[in-house]
């Protein structure tokens, strides 16, 4: 098993005091008790107890922590500019995501050492925090965290800090109390205790549900109705989509778009189906995506239901959509403005048992209607060309997002090893989409920071980069001819074939040509 070090928490400690305060900690206390990620707008059950043991064990220096029973539930609701206001009230500057998480799990048995995207991923899992409100909050500046096979006393720690007490602070100050004793601790009194706080949270000691609306306010169209998201191969368009789903992984439904997708491909249609008990074929209607989508989002009307489509560009969406197209258009509360007369058959399993029945507006005399928290998200490519164009009236009914290409993404920071030498991804970038611009005067072929999932060797760079590259870049430009050169042969061209195989000459190829574009080592 490994640890944090001691000086490690220790320095962690220190950094924190200077940058966070203690309802900070008390914030991270409640996110940690919830179950799922946060959303603004929408109130959480939290146990006092858990809370209460959570603040008591990380900052109590005891060794033995001081238990807690009589838990009750409590709510929290967050401000739509939580994560602004938690910058504002909450810290003095903006802190090192590391030096967080040191402290956070600063008692926490890892199997071994762990990665900095791993660590990170972990703290975001456990405090329920999305990656985008993680980087509004946290900086994200690599730190090096050391590791002990065995976990330092409290006593030790005590030592290390140099305070007087063993009930600390955030802020470097001793306190009397317990931490984890919520009505005398200043980590949970100063979430509540004061009007500036509520344009960050609202707490109470009761279920908003049980006198507000269930807690959850009507759905606007800044909550994503219909949106695309575009941008080059690999900018993290599908990531984007699944920062905003995470959370809601059994409201969520998927499909993928291709030239031969139909309406029955994303409704559904009348298939046979074998009855095991007669041993006979029947027909029966099987609902696809979009239906399973619809049904799901009337009954559940507190919950967001996302139907995502990967590859929009890539099918027919006029005949796809058929008149479903109509239902696009939507009010401000999200509802279709205009309802539409569902076919037969579509309207038959709507208004069957194991689907709406006759009493749910979802299907009000043949007609349905999108509701308010039904929403659709799609993916597109910039650099594909579409077999089949979108009209403007289509387009016209989505959001649209640019997703930049960003080498500074820190889940991105992945290594070419080609031969003995290892190349920064990130620098990669920057350079190769520097060339491609000047070639093709335009973004759409450039590549983004995940076009790779993970760290690669030379044959992957051949075959998926390089490939591209020559496949998709330069086959289309007459001035493509001097792409390809190695700077080790005095900038004399290449081909792709000249590539295969792998071998030594192959790798000083790869690696002169890494030094024409002034890609940096690690």
């Amino acid at each position: 098993m490994k640890y944090f070090a001691l000086q490690t928490v220790k320095d962690a400690y220190k950094a924190n005091s200077a940058n966070t305060k203690n309802k900070f900690w008390g914030l991270l206390s409640i996110l940690s008790s919830i179950k799922t990620v946060v959303e603004p707008g929408v109130s959480y059950d939290f146990e006092t107890t858990k809370v209460a043991e959570f603040l008591e064990n990380l900052f109590c220096l005891e060794d033995v922590k001081k238990t807690y029973s009589g838990s009750s539930t409590w709510n929290i609701m967050l401000s739509s500019k939580w994560t602004t206001k938690v910058s504002e009230q909450m810290l003095s500057s903006t802190p090192n995501i590391y030096n967080v998480i040191a402290w956070y799990f600063r008692t926490k048995a890892f199997d071994d050492v762990v990665d900095d995207a791993a660590l990170v991923k972990m703290f975001l899992e456990s405090t329920h925090i999305s990656i985008n409100d993680a980087k509004v909050l946290f900086d994200f500046t690599g730190k090096d965290l050391s590791y002990y096979p065995s976990l330092y006393s409290e006593q030790d720690l005590h030592k290390q800090l140099g305070i007087s007490g063993n009930n600390i602070t955030a802020e470097d100050n001793s306190v009397v109390a317990h931490p984890g004793e919520l009505s005398r601790a200043p980590f949970i009194q100063t979430l509540y205790a004061g009007q500036a706080t509520l344009e960050c949270l609202i707490i109470t000691p009761f279920r908003f549900s049980d006198y507000y609306n269930g807690g959850r306010p009507k759905l606007r169209s800044s909550n994503f109705f219909q949106k695309i998201f575009f941008g080059t191969p690999g900018s993290g368009k599908s990531h984007r989509v699944a920062e905003i789903v995470e959370g809601h992984k059994q409201f969520t439904f998927r499909t993928t778009f291709h030239p031969d997708y139909d309406y029955a491909s994303f409704v559904g249609a009348y298939k046979p189906v074998k009855d095991e008990d007669k041993g006979e074929l029947t027909y029966s209607f099987i609902p696809q995506s979009f239906t399973n989508a619809y049904v799901t989002a009337w009954q559940n009307p507190d919950e967001p239901v996302y139907l995502v489509i990967e590859e929009i560009n890539r099918g027919n969406c006029a005949q796809i959509f058929g008149d479903l197209f109509q239902l696009l258009d939507r009010s401000e509360s999200g509802e279709s403005e205009y309802p539409i007369k569902a076919d037969t058959d579509l309207r038959c399993y709507l208004e069957s048992a194991k689907a709406l029945g006759t009493e749910n507006d979802g299907i009000n005399n043949g007609e349905i209607k999108l509701p308010g928290n039904f929403h659709i998200l799609a993916t597109m490519n910039t650099s594909d060309q579409s077999l089949f164009p979108m009209d403007s009236a289509f387009k016209r009914r989505w959001e649209w997002e640019y997703v930049p290409v960003d080498p500074a993404n820190p889940k991105s920071q992945f290594v070419i090893t080609i031969g003995e030498k290892r190349y920064k991804w990130a620098s990669f970038l920057v350079n190769v989409n520097e060339r491609i611009h000047k070639l093709s005067d335009s973004e759409d072929k450039q590549m983004g920071n995940f076009f790779i999932k993970n760290d690669i060797e030379v044959e992957e760079f051949k075959s998926k980069v390089m490939f591209y590259l020559w496949s998709e870049v330069c086959k289309e430009y007459e001035k493509c001819g001097s792409f390809f050169k190695d700077k080790n042969e005095n900038d004399a061209e290449f081909t792709f074939n000249s590539l295969f195989p792998t071998n030594e000459t192959t790798n000083k190829r790869l690696q002169g040509f890494m030094e024409y574009l002034n890609v940096e080592e690690v």
